[in-house]
């Protein structure tokens, strides 16, 4: 989160520094997306295949060199490329973390899962104020926030381990998934931001033809970077489906929230003091929800926690004042974090360890997707007719993510 929405508040800082205009700008945040994405995919690989100790200090030294070149870089080229390197080192943090949890005990399980939880959407809730008080400093110190995912490698260094080496990494596929997550980001992006047809239509083709060729590459490598037995399975279908669309929701808000709480005379710090309480409420629901994991039937959790956040779009939507809003962001925060430790919690019930990994970390890549798609739509339909027909519509999102997760079998408990 600290690497988009922190990120966002200094754009305008980052333009005039680099001499560049919006769209090209568009890179900061996109490449930073699909960074994550594809980072946690191939960091869930090679954890499953050479385990979690060599993967998290690779991370380390990703999250370091992206924060050093994007403190040096004099072109937005160098800039986006440490950003990309920031990004495959967060999101080999995030599944690194999330991987070794899940091998863990059942009984230690839901404490570690649920400290999780809470850091999530602590760190949601906080990003734009982090954003903001760093752009004061620096633009170049809101671009490098992701760092700090530097200070988690001493907390998750216990629970990592080094395994023998079991199969390999496919490195093809995870270029080409690389080319697919970005362009159709860019491409979400470029069309919210009505660009001409010609780009459009380069970033679609361009989209489609690698996504044909990782395809082709699945089908003759199935057991590759995107495991057939974890794209077969219908619950990890349905768990992919709720979280993009509860993310897509988390995004949106993001994205609406500080345009609305700006028309209403708060500044960019003010805004992020009044999202602050969302950090405490959410992190206590999602601690409290991860804890009760054992008890809770699976698809009637996921379904409250996606319909509760469609119920607050509804509402900033119907009444677009501060404590709306900020209500809105506080449900959107702890959905999103209950919505990842409780998919996570689901990942060890129904995959074996040799792939659990990879599962993690696809299922992040979704999630991500999700978020940034949600959000081009949000704006796409603000700027055509307004906010509250963009939340309405995006609030049809987690809706239709709650129907999609009901069929997960009621009697399921997770972590028991």
């Amino acid at each position: 989160m600290y690497g988009v929405s922190a990120a966002a508040v200094a754009l305008p800082d980052t333009a005039l520094h680099l001499r560049v205009t919006g769209a090209t700008l568009a890179w900061v945040l996109t490449a930073y997306a699909a960074g994550v994405g594809v980072g946690a995919v191939t960091a869930g690989r090679l954890a499953d295949s050479r385990g979690s100790r060599p993967v998290l200090i690779a991370a380390a030294t990703l999250l370091i060199a992206g924060a050093v070149l994007c403190a040096v870089a004099p072109t937005l080229a160098a800039v986006v490329t440490g950003r990309v390197l920031l990004a495959v080192g967060s999101g080999s943090v995030i599944v690194t973390a999330l991987t070794s949890t899940a091998q863990l005990p059942a009984g230690r399980r839901p404490a570690a899962l649920a400290a999780f939880g809470a850091c999530l959407a602590g760190f949601s809730a906080t990003a734009p104020l982090a954003g903001a008080i760093a752009a004061h400093l620096s633009w170049r110190a809101a671009l490098v926030l992701p760092v700090l995912s530097v200070a988690a490698v001493p907390l998750c260094w216990p629970l990592t381990a080094h395994v023998p080496r079991r199969g390999r990494v496919d490195w093809p596929a995870a270029g080409l998934l690389a080319v697919v997550a970005a362009g159709l980001l860019l491409t979400a992006q470029h069309a919210a931001g009505q660009a001409g047809v010609r780009t459009t239509v380069i970033g679609t083709v361009t989209t489609a033809a690698a996504a044909a060729s990782l395809a082709i590459r699945q089908r003759a490598h199935p057991d590759g970077l995107l495991g057939r037995r974890i794209l077969s399975a219908g619950w990890f279908r349905r768990a992919a489906a709720t979280g993009a669309s509860v993310y897509a929701g988390l995004f949106a808000v993001l994205n609406a929230a500080p345009h609305l709480l700006t028309r209403q005379g708060h500044g960019t710090v003010g805004i992020g003091l009044l999202l602050l309480p969302g950090a405490v409420v959410g992190a206590g629901l999602a601690w409290t929800t991860a804890r009760l994991a054992g008890r809770l039937p699976a698809g009637r959790a996921l379904a409250a926690v996606s319909l509760l956040q469609a119920a607050a779009l509804c509402y900033a939507a119907a009444d677009p004042r501060t404590w709306p809003v900020a209500a809105a962001s506080t449900v959107a925060f702890t959905a999103s974090a209950v919505v990842q430790t409780l998919l996570t919690a689901q990942t060890t019930t129904y995959t074996a360890v040799d792939v659990r990994g990879g599962a993690i970390g696809l299922l992040s890549l979704v999630f991500f997707l999700g978020g940034g798609c949600g959000a081009a739509l949000c704006s796409a339909l603000w700027q055509a007719s307004g906010p509250t027909t963009a939340l309405t519509v995006i609030a049809v999102l987690p809706a239709v993510g709650a129907v999609v997760v009901w069929p997960t079998r009621h009697g399921d408990r997770w972590m028991g």
